[in-house]
C-alpha cells in the first residue's frame, strides 16, 4: 500500500474539535494539550499531529513537541481517557564546552534553540566558558562568530549543532642541555674504507686519529633556558632549563683556549680521546706482540699491537686497543675501541682456570670462555670463536661468530654473509646478520631490546621515591613537634631543617629526571629489531622485548620486529 500524500494526509486528519483536543500556552511558554473524549472514536497517528496543531492555530516550529510526551497523549486518546499533558516548551540555545585531556585546546558545541527558545548570547557563552574554567587563550573571532546574527539564523533554520574551537593554550618548551661538539673527525668511530672502484675492505680502517699541539679538540655549547606555557584553564606549564656541564682540562695534555672558556685545545701531540666531560690527548704504546717478553700490559692510553696477543695474556688500557694479528685465549679491556685485524679464539675452561678479571664479570658460571674482550665503545674483528665479547656501543664482525657470547650496547653488525652459529648474541637496538644458525639446528640465540634491566632500574627509582616520601614525612613530623612546643629554635637548627628540606627536593627532582630518561629508553627499546639478510635456520631463537620466536623451517631474508608486544616477521 502506497503512503498517503501530504494532501491526502491533511484531508484524512480530524479537526481538534472532532478529536476532543484543545491547546494552550502557559505564561512560562510551556505548550499543553487537553483531551476530553467526544464519544466518537477518532484514530490519529503521530505523523498527523502537526496538522492538528496547525488547525488549532499553533505552529509546530514555534511549539516543538516532545515525542515521549506526545506518545502519552496519543495512548490516552486511544483508550478514551481524559488527559491534560505538557507537550513541550521553549528550549534555549545550549553551549556545551569541551577541553582536550592536556587542557591545551577548548571547543564549544552550540545546540540550536527550539520553539520560542532564546538565541545564544555572548553573556551565556561566556558564562558557560567560565563555569568550565576556560579563562585563557580565548579566540575573540570564534566567540563573535558563535554569537553572531547569521549563526543564530543558521542554527534555527538547520536545527543542527555547530562545533568550533574557542581557545588555545601555549605549549612549554624545555631548554637544551649543554653539549660538547667534537672538532676532530673519526675520534673513535672509524669505518671501513672504500677505494676508487667502490670496493670495501673491512680490514683497512685507516690510522688512529692524531693531533698536534694547540689543535682544537672539543667545544662546549652552553645550555638554553626553557620557556613556560599555559593551558586554557590558566594553569602554568613549566619548561625545564637545560642542564649545564663544566669544561675543564682532565690533565696536562689539554688546555682551555685563551679568552674562550668553551674551547678545549691539545697541549701536546698525540691521540685524542673524547669523553663525556671533555677530551684528553694520549700517547700510543706500540709493541710487536703481547707475550712472555712484554708481560701483561696495563697502560693509561692506547696500545697498538703489530702481531698477536698470546694465550693467557692481559691488556688493560684507558684508550683504544689495535691488534694486527690474532687474540688467542687472552683478556683485553679497553676504555675506548678494540680492533682485531685477525680474529678472536678461545677455549672453554672451568671457573678456576679462567682469568680472575673475566670471572668477576661473568654471569653464567660453568660456561666461561677464557677469551674475553670488553670495550667502552666499539669492537671490530674478522671472526670470534669460543669467546665472550662485550662493547658499550657496537660490535662489527666480518666473517663468523661461533659458539660465543657477544653483547653490544647498541648494535651487532655482520656485513655480507657474516654468520652467527651457536651461543648468544645480544644488542639493545639492532642485530644485523647474514646467516643465523646452521643446517644442523645448532641452538643460536639472537636477543635485542631486552627490558629487564630498565624495568629493574625503574623499580629502584620508584622505591627511592617512596623512601623520600617517608623521609619528608619524618621531617614534617619534626617541624610539627617544634611548632607544638612553641619554643624558639636556634638559627643553626633552622638552617639544618631548611638544608634537609632542600636536599630532599633536589633528590626528588633528580629521581624524576632519571625516571623520565628510563621511560624514554624503555620506549626506544620497543623498536629493536633482528635482521637476517640471507638465511635464518631452525635452531635460531629470536628474543625481542619479552617475546620469543623460533622458526621451524628455513627462512630467507627476514626482519623480526615487535608489534604490540609480539614478534612479527616482515
Amino acid at each position: 500500500m502506497e503512503p498517503l500524500s501530504d494532501e491526502d494526509l491533511m484531508l484524512s486528519t480530524p479537526t481538534p474539535e472532532e478529536l476532543g483536543l484543545t491547546f494552550r500556552e502557559e505564561e512560562n511558554g510551556d505548550f499543553w494539550a487537553t483531551f476530553e473524549p467526544t464519544g466518537i472514536a477518532q484514530p490519529i497517528e503521530a505523523e498527523q499531529f502537526p496538522q492538528v496543531m496547525e488547525m488549532a492555530g499553533f505552529s509546530p516550529q514555534e511549539y516543538p513537541v516532545d515525542s515521549a510526551a506526545l506518545s502519552i497523549l496519543l495512548d490516552a486518546m486511544r483508550r478514551g481517557e481524559s488527559c491534560d499533558q505538557r507537550l513541550g516548551g521553549p528550549i534555549d540555545a545550549l553551549p556545551e564546552v569541551f577541553a582536550s585531556p592536556n587542557q591545551m585546546l577548548a571547543g564549544v558545541v552550540v545546540h540550536p534553540p527550539q520553539g520560542k527558545g532564546k538565541d545564544l548570547t555572548r553573556e551565556a557563552l561566556e558564562a558557560a566558558l567560565k563555569q568550565s574554567k576556560i579563562v585563557r587563550g580565548l579566540l575573540e573571532d570564534s566567540l563573535n562568530e558563535l554569537t553572531s546574527e547569521a549563526m543564530q539564523k543558521q542554527l534555527r533554520e538547520t536545527q543542527k549543532p555547530v562545533c568550533m574551537v574557542v581557545a588555545y593554550g601555549e605549549s612549554a618548551y624545555d631548554g637544551t642541555d649543554a653539549w660538547l661538539e667534537t672538532l676532530i673527525e673519526d675520534i673513535t668511530d672509524r669505518r671501513p674504507q672504500m677505494d676508487e672502484e667502490g670496493n670495501v675492505n673491512f680490514l683497512e680502517l685507516g690510522d688512529f686519529p692524531h693531533v698536534e699541539a694547540d689543535q682544537a679538540l672539543v667545544r662546549r655549547h652552553p645550555p638554553t633556558d626553557g620557556k613556560s606555557g599555559w593551558t586554557v584553564t590558566g594553569r602554568t606549564v613549566k619548561g625545564r632549563n637545560g642542564k649545564d656541564l663544566t669544561l675543564k682540562p682532565k690533565n696536562d695534555s689539554v688546555k682551555l683556549a685563551d679568552g674562550d672558556e668553551d674551547l678545549l685545545l691539545s697541549s701536546t701531540a698525540g691521540m685524542p680521546v673524547v669523553h663525556d666531560k671533555g677530551a684528553q690527548v694520549e700517547q700510543v704504546l706500540k709493541v710487536e706482540q703481547v707475550g712472555l717478553k712484554t708481560g701483561h700490559v696495563r697502560f693509561d692510553g692506547s696500545v697498538h699491537v703489530k702481531g698477536n696477543v698470546d694465550p693467557g695474556m692481559k691488556i688493560v688500557v684507558t684508550g683504544d686497543v689495535k691488534v694486527g694479528g690474532l687474540v688467542e685465549a687472552a683478556y683485553i679491556k679497553a676504555g675506548g675501541a678494540i680492533e682485531i685485524g685477525g680474529g678472536v679464539i678461545g677455549r672453554k675452561k672451568s671457573d678456576k682456570e679462567k682469568h680472575p678479571e673475566a670471572q668477576k664479570d661473568d654471569d653464567e658460571k660453568g660456561k666461561i670462555n677464557d677469551a674475553y674482550l670488553k670495550a667502552g665503545t666499539q669492537i671490530k674483528a674478522r671472526f670470534i670463536q669460543e669467546a665472550r665479547v662485550e662493547a658499550d656501543q657496537e660490535i662489527i664482525v666480518q666473517k663468523q661468530i661461533l659458539h660465543s657470547e657477544v653483547t653490544a650496547g647498541i648494535k651487532i653488525m655482520m656485513p655480507g654473509r657474516g654468520t652467527i652459529v651457536g651461543g648468544v648474541a645480544r644488542a639493545k637496538e639492532i642485530i644485523d646478520v647474514g646467516i643465523s644458525g646452521a643446517m644442523a639446528n645448532v641452538p643460536t640465540k639472537l636477543i635485542a631490546g631486552e627490558t629487564d634491566d630498565i624495568k629493574q632500574k625503574i623499580t629502584t627509582v620508584n622505591n627511592n621515591l617512596k623512601q623520600l616520601d617517608l623521609q619528608r614525612q619524618q621531617l614534617m613530623d619534626v617541624i610539627a613537634k617544634i611548632k607544638k612546643l612553641r619554643k624558639p629554635i636556634s638559627e643553626e637548627k633552622k638552617q639544618q631543617i631548611l638544608k634537609a628540606r632542600d636536599g630532599l627536593k633536589n633528590r626528588e627532582n633528580s629521581l624524576y629526571d632519571e625516571m623520565a630518561e628510563l621511560e624514554k629508553e624503555l620506549k626506544d627499546r620497543q623498536s629493536a629489531r633482528v635482521q637476517v639478510r640471507v638465511t635464518c635456520y631452525p635452531g635460531t631463537a629470536i628474543h625481542l622485548g619479552e617475546d620469543e620466536f623460533s622458526p621451524r623451517n628455513d627462512l630467507g631474508k627476514v626482519t623480526f620486529v615487535l608489534r604490540d608486544g609480539e614478534i612479527i616477521m616482515r
